[in-house]
């Protein structure tokens, strides 16, 4: 963002022009539609880490207790239907307190498209949009309508740099193909999609006025766009049933892009050795594979994920006996105390680690109240603990660490 001071005003000169004009249901502007969502919490986290040297024979403890109140997101949405065939949509979403003046937080423009239906079988988007993987990541922002404060982990997006979300699902597409068909006592739903590499790839404007990337600087003169060539792009797709109630959906997802082992090696140089730095691509192609099912029968919901992430190393790989994989699993037991009143536990497990050993476990409990229709207050308790197993630091030296995490989440979400 060049000038986010211009973004800002600009934004707040729109939405004052958009509040003089004639109002219905959310702000109606002509045909289209403003509305929004957002999201405060009180979050008390404590936190303990020990630190394992056996070759010094070393214990190191850190204890660390906080507590923070914040608006977690804050999403507008324009919503414009063109004529029977067409519609157009924004999100445009600020987390965490934004504000340009101080630096907090991030503005952020996270999706923007077209839409075109020819029939319930036939539909394509085109623009950034989230693309159809599992169940959870084209829904993973509508955060106010979600039961949660804090998402399944690899969805949560003030977690994303944490847990490499990237590494774990296709954050955006901007081409997708998508439609369903009736059978016998089900639907088929199918969705196919193209997009950009991953984030590390695009270029971004550096300080000293350059153009930062880690390809070529001399053919870069713009940011924010995908240098790579078309073979590191990434291709998936998705296809599911589901009841005509939607008491039942399951499906398998699939993609295929890259991941850039020059960012990657940049910061964990140390995990991996000269010679497998010298055999490794410095693109690897990267395979994520999905499976999503959830169930509701009465008042409770049953539902789950599994993510499996594999990649090429090419020579790395064949020499060195060399191969990185990535899981995450999710499981959620949900009950319906009363039609106002969710509560629900899960589990979840992963290895989000690249190059280490490494895995972490979360369990979490929570509870979603409906005040009004457009009020959800909620409570979470989330306990985070995870292991590391023969780190090696910058000087050679192992070490072991185990870290667990405590939150206690209250949130309150508003539809706008």
């Amino acid at each position: 963002m060049r000038n986010p001071a211009l973004l800002a005003s600009s934004l707040l000169a729109l939405l004052l022009a958009l509040q003089d004009a004639p109002t219905a249901h959310a702000q109606d502007v002509g045909d289209m539609r403003v509305f929004g969502s957002m999201q405060s919490l009180f979050m008390h986290q404590y936190s303990y880490s020990e630190i394992n040297i056996p070759e010094a024979r070393l214990s190191l403890e850190e204890k660390e207790s906080r507590n923070t109140f914040a608006i977690q997101q804050l999403d507008f949405f324009f919503d414009k239907p063109i004529d029977d065939a067409f519609n157009a949509f924004v999100d445009l979403e600020f987390q965490l307190n934004y504000s340009s003046e101080k630096r907090w937080g991030s503005l952020s423009i996270q999706e923007a498209w077209l839409n075109y239906s020819y029939n319930d079988a036939v539909n394509l988007k085109v623009g950034l949009l989230f693309p159809a993987f599992n169940q959870y990541n084209e829904v993973k922002n509508r955060l106010a309508v979600l039961p949660f404060i804090f998402r399944p982990m690899v969805y949560e997006r003030l977690l994303a740099q944490r847990f490499l979300t990237e590494d774990f699902i296709p954050e955006h597409a901007y081409v997708q193909f998508s439609g369903w068909l009736p059978t016998r006592n089900l639907m088929l739903d199918y969705a196919v999609y193209v997009g950009n590499s991953e984030a590390s790839y695009i270029t971004s404007n550096h300080p000293d006025g350059g153009i930062d990337t880690d390809l070529n600087p001399n053919f870069e003169f713009l940011s924010g766009v995908d240098p790579t060539d078309i073979n590191l792009k990434l291709f998936g797709a998705r296809v599911g049933l589901r009841s005509p109630g939607e008491r039942f959906r399951g499906g398998l997802s699939f993609t295929r892009d890259a991941n850039n082992m020059r960012e990657r090696f940049g910061a964990q140089k140390p995990y991996f050795s000269e010679e497998a730095i010298r055999l490794m691509p410095d693109d690897a192609k990267r395979y994520r594979f999905g499976i999503d099912l959830s169930h509701k029968h009465g008042d409770f919901l049953v539902e789950g994920e599994i993510i499996k992430v594999v990649y090429d190393l090419g020579k790395a790989e064949r020499k060195l006996d060399l191969s990185f994989e990535q899981s995450f699993v999710y499981t959620l037991v949900g009950y319906e105390m009363h039609e106002r009143l969710f509560s629900f536990i899960s589990a979840q497990w992963g290895d989000y680690s690249f190059g280490l050993d490494a895995d972490y476990f979360t369990g979490t409990a929570g509870i979603a109240w409906k005040w009004r229709d457009d009020i959800t207050a909620k409570a979470q308790w989330v306990l985070y603990t995870e292991r590391m197993e023969n780190v090696v630091n910058e000087d050679g030296l192992h070490y072991g660490q185990n870290t667990r995490l405590h939150f206690f989440l209250l949130g309150l979400s508003v539809l706008l």
